[in-house]
């Protein structure tokens, strides 16, 4: 039975609104295969193979129970590798220092008065250690092994959520449904399931996929899994779902001959399993950049040679997975970023050195297929808002060239909005991965400070820094951020894994989930937007508050606005000073920099120690106010700037437009929240976009809400 969902999302080649439902117990579980992960459960040579920690359990018997388990849950991994749909494995074990073992658990057994067993975890078997990371037999069966973009979650306990990033992964990537398979049915899956239920997910076990070392337990199991309507969640069998599945479109690319030239990474992705070749697409990319530079010409600041980029393609299409995550995808650099062999200058020609070693988010989405084509424009180190402040030039707006394009992170966002590549990275202080984003109608994301490494990134705040994505849509945005997002041990201010209290049962939005959302009161709208931005937000509200299970909620504005004031009319401009001190102070290069951010760096100058700390006192305040206001609100929904300004405003008055545009994003920074930029409408010609907040780590959150309300928009003309 297939069911009919109105948003839109994408997963591999299913999209959202091909919800599917299939018999279970107590009643039909619905799908959305966008939001569905296949989650397999330690299905490890140590449970399932002759001389296994299993096998010393149980015995041949008991061997014999779990590897049935083995060929119906192979069916349904090809249906969901067919389908493009999420898969997750996890496998238990240790470190091979033993000091995530609890140690009830690992002598349990030994201590028993009259035990059998002579072997406990660590000891060495005929697979090598028992559950030790590292073994042969801690590794996944043969028939079951993953392949490239299958996420495999290593973890010490019962339950896969339990020191583990499994959460966070789900969370990330907007998955609200499991289906579980795997061993052992009477501690693992159940366990795993029961943890998934406290934390918001619906989850259904495969009967026919799961058993485990007593053949009495498993109908136990499953029985008090989905008794009471289901209070645990919900038991089926694979045939059901995999009739229920093969009515969705296999995963299949269109012809070479088919790509229509668009740089939007779904397009591409289905174009490259179509056999297009990465060298096509460099050539694109090129003849674009020069086909527009004569009517934007301060968009990039370096571009790597055609016979480099020409090279990297050719070594792609002959060596790599067409299923990595950014297989051949053409992506910008802001450059205050570093990548090798291409000059780094943050926009200040005098500071220009040419690092050997790339930034840490460039390698790593280098290593997900993706394609560095150059380094773009910016305000000079990335102070800025407004994309004026370089001596290489004003990037302007790409839908008019007498408005600014907003900054800092400029040239990024341009050459997204011309098309040229598919994503950019930006960075984001106060603001500058939004404001652009909304100048240019396209979607700017910025993620939980820490969790993108800023290790090769020139700083500007370096406790507030964040790498920003720049993209055409939110899946877009969302691919090269999942790609990049890893905890880099060399950057210290990377964040490992978020902390237990950020991440509970409101960090996913479920399509029946009720929501509350906060909006800036009239007054306040009336008084920072332009009449016409005004009158534009108003429809806008109109809308998103015609969203299905959307309650309206008061929140402390004022508070969240004195934020906003803290990042350029406080003491945290001296820190922008702290992060250039080396630089302005180098004998060995004299730096003159452009005379607007020499002078916002002289603000610095009559700040105190004192002043520092009064305002470090003061940023706490706040963000502890807005802690307590986010227990009542899920969301924030604002304008993410005020007003657009003229090049020619801004040249007249260079500092003051600049303060006004992050009065709705520069809190998002000072206050540690995540939040993403998306188009809404237009105003005689030109862009206007909205942003969606939320407290660190609910980028799920933002992003589905984010594609519930362009659903929404895209049926009214704005």
């Amino acid at each position: 039975m297939v069911a009919a969902q109105s948003i839109k999302r994408i997963a591999g080649g299913v999209e959202e609104n091909e919800t599917v439902s299939f018999e279970a117990q107590p009643y039909a579980f619905r799908i959305n295969p966008s939001a569905t992960a296949l989650v397999i459960i330690d299905m490890q040579r140590d449970f399932l193979l002759k001389g296994g920690f299993g096998y010393i359990q149980a015995g041949d018997a008991g061997v014999a129970k779990v590897q049935a388990t083995i060929k119906p849950t192979l069916a349904v991994l090809r249906m969901f590798r067919e389908r493009g749909i999420h898969v997750i494995h996890t496998r238990e074990g240790h470190r091979p220092d033993l000091r995530d073992l609890p140690t009830p658990k690992l002598l349990r057994q030994a201590r028993a008065p009259n035990t059998r067993h002579s072997m406990v975890i660590g000891d060495v078997g005929p697979m090598g250690r028992l559950l030790t990371r590292g073994e042969y037999g801690h590794d996944i069966v043969d028939e079951l092994q993953p392949v490239a973009g299958e996420y495999v979650v290593d973890k010490p306990g019962k339950g896969s959520f339990f020191s583990t990033t499994l959460h966070e992964h789900l969370v990330d990537r907007g998955i609200t449904h499991l289906i579980v398979a795997g061993v052992t049915v009477e501690c693992c899956v159940t366990t795993t399931v029961r943890e998934a239920n406290d934390r918001g997910l619906d989850a259904c076990i495969l009967s026919d996929c799961t058993d485990g070392f007593v053949p009495t337990f498993k109908s136990a199991s499953l029985d008090m899994i989905h008794f009471s309507e289901g209070l645990f969640g919900f038991v089926s069998e694979s045939q059901p779902l995999l009739a229920a599945l093969s009515s969705l479109p296999a995963r299949s690319g269109k012809s070479a001959s088919e790509w229509n030239g668009s740089m939007n990474i779904r397009s591409l992705k289905n174009a490259y399993l179509g056999g297009l070749s990465p060298v096509t697409v460099v050539k694109r990319v090129l003849e674009k950049i020069n086909a527009d530079r004569s009517q934007n010409p301060a968009v990039w600041l370096n571009l790597a040679s055609t016979d480099d980029l020409l090279r990297r393609a050719e070594s792609l299409e002959q060596s790599a997975d067409r299923h990595l995550p950014l297989f051949g995808i053409p992506f910008a650099v802001k450059d205050n970023i570093d990548v090798s062999g291409l000059p780094t200058t943050a926009a200040c020609p005098e500071f220009e050195y040419v690092p050997e070693k790339s930034a840490f988010i460039v390698t790593k989405l280098e290593a997900a297929g993706a394609i560095v084509i150059g380094k773009t424009n910016l305000d000079q180190f990335a102070t800025g808002l407004v994309g004026t402040r370089s001596p290489y030039g004003a990037c302007h707006c790409a839908f008019d060239s007498t408005r600014v394009s907003g900054g800092s992170s400029s040239g990024s966002a341009v050459a997204v909005a011309l098309g040229q590549v598919s994503f950019a990275l930006g960075t984001d202080t106060a603001g500058s991965g939004r404001i652009p984003a909304s100048f240019n109608d396209i979607v700017g994301l910025k993620p939980t400070k820490g969790t993108v490494s800023t290790t090769g990134v020139i700083p500007a705040c370096r406790t507030l820094d964040c790498v920003s994505f720049f993209a055409s849509t939110i899946s877009d945005a969302r691919s090269a951020w999942l790609a990049a997002k890893e905890h880099d041990p060399e950057d210290p201010y990377s964040r490992s894994s978020p902390s237990l209290a950020s991440l509970n049962s409101r960090s996913l939005l479920h399509e029946e989930s009720t929501y509350t959302v906060s909006f800036p009161p009239e007054d306040i709208l009336k008084s920072t937007l332009c009449p016409a931005y005004h009158e534009q937000f108003a429809k806008v509200l109109s809308l998103v508050r015609g969203l299905v299970n959307v309650d309206e909620v008061n929140f402390d504005w004022l508070s969240y606005l004195s934020a906003s004031d803290l990042l350029y009319k406080s003491a945290f401009v001296a820190e922008r000073t702290a992060a250039l001190q080396e630089v302005l102070s180098s004998k060995a290069k004299k730096i003159t920099l452009h005379p607007v951010t020499q002078k916002v760096l002289d603000l610095a100058s009559s700040m105190s120690a004192t002043d520092a700390f009064r305002d470090i006192y003061e940023a706490q305040r706040l963000s502890s106010a807005i802690e307590g206001e986010f227990d009542k609100c899920d969301i924030l929904v604002v304008p993410t700037a005020p007003n657009h300004p003229t090049i020619a405003e801004v040249e007249q008055d260079p500092i003051g437009p600049n303060l006004k545009l992050g009065i709705f994003a520069s809190a998002v920074n000072v206050l540690d929240l995540t939040a993403v930029a998306i188009p809404a409408g237009h105003i005689e010609g030109l862009p206007f976009g909205i942003s969606i907040i939320a407290p660190a780590y609910r980028e799920g959150v933002i992003l589905e809400v984010a594609q519930r309300i362009q659903a929404r928009l895209k049926h009214f003309v704005l």
